[in-house]
């Protein structure tokens, strides 16, 4: 019976010695509670700032499709229109907690400013025109001229050689007539020649001057740069053309092919592009400039 209460007095003892000490417990303290602001800095980037409590030192934003960013307030560009999920955890000593949203954007971003962009804007903004040359406005076949304009040009059409294209890096296109345009029998305006901006009335109206958007198509094996402007009315060279047709009224985007970009005596060139007809035989081209 001795050895038997002298085993469990050896037991008893040795659970109390593996019994931790009170000073070596440790608060972890209350868990964090998730919260934060979202503000649209412009269409395409918003700033978030964590307003969690209880001390968190760790600040975590994932956003679907898009990444994910680390910090108290982090400013996040998304370059294309949709509804985005956002989830922000935050960690403290005690752990972590999470909140979920949602960012919308409105407007799809502007294109990084290389190539056929920064041709076209310097990456701030570039007016473009109608270049005073002959051929400047030409149509035909890969292997044949119908017609191309010749002569005193700026004298001969002056309300199409006053016409201004201004692309601006955030992907805005202004189009200024500044004040007349070439009227054609095509959509109802006889004889050919200059009219007053006033008269495009009714579904013509879209033609007059006004913003609308433009963005560059990259080469592919399908075809070179495109410029596709957007937007009711948008055109470059003459209202009427469009992808696979001549038009008697506005259309809401059209793309050009970009054939060449030169620069000569400190002028920028761009040579552009459009098919017409269906059977893609007939072709538009226009030589703009910018000084």
């Amino acid at each position: 019976m001795l050895k038997k209460i002298a085993f469990f007095t050896i037991l008893a003892l040795g659970f109390a010695s593996c019994e931790p000490s009170e000073k070596s417990h440790t608060e972890l303290g209350a868990l964090p509670v998730a919260d934060y602001q979202m503000t649209y800095i412009d269409s395409n980037t918003v700033q978030l700032t964590s307003n969690s409590t209880e001390n968190p030192f760790l600040f975590s934003w994932e956003i679907e499709g898009v990444g994910t960013y680390t910090g108290q307030t982090v400013d996040v560009f998304i370059g294309d229109i949709g509804v985005y999920e956002l989830k922000h955890t935050v960690f403290n000593q005690g752990g972590s907690a999470s909140v979920t949203g949602q960012i919308e954007i409105f407007k799809d971003g502007p294109q990084p400013c290389v190539g056929a962009v920064e041709w076209l804007t310097e990456c701030n903004e570039r007016t473009w025109k109608i270049a005073p040359q002959d051929g400047s406005l030409w149509v035909g076949t890969p292997s044949q001229t119908w017609w191309a304009v010749s002569g005193n040009v700026t004298v001969d059409r002056p309300c199409t050689y006053n016409d201004e294209w201004t692309f601006q890096a955030d992907g805005d296109m202004v189009y200024n007539s500044n004040g007349d345009f070439w009227g054609e029998s095509f959509f109802g305006f006889s004889p050919e020649g200059c009219y007053p901006e006033s008269d495009l009335v009714g579904p013509l109206a879209g033609w007059q001057s006004g913003t609308h958007g433009f963005e560059i198509i990259p080469a592919n094996n399908d075809h070179p740069d495109q410029i596709k402007v957007i937007g009711l009315g948008a055109f470059i060279g003459l209202h009427k053309v469009a992808n696979g047709a001549e038009v008697s009224a506005p259309q809401t985007e059209i793309t050009y092919d970009i054939l060449s970009m030169t620069e000569i005596d400190g002028k920028r060139y761009m040579e552009i592009e459009i098919g017409f007809q269906a059977s893609g035989e007939g072709l538009w081209r226009f030589t703009l400039y910018s000084e």
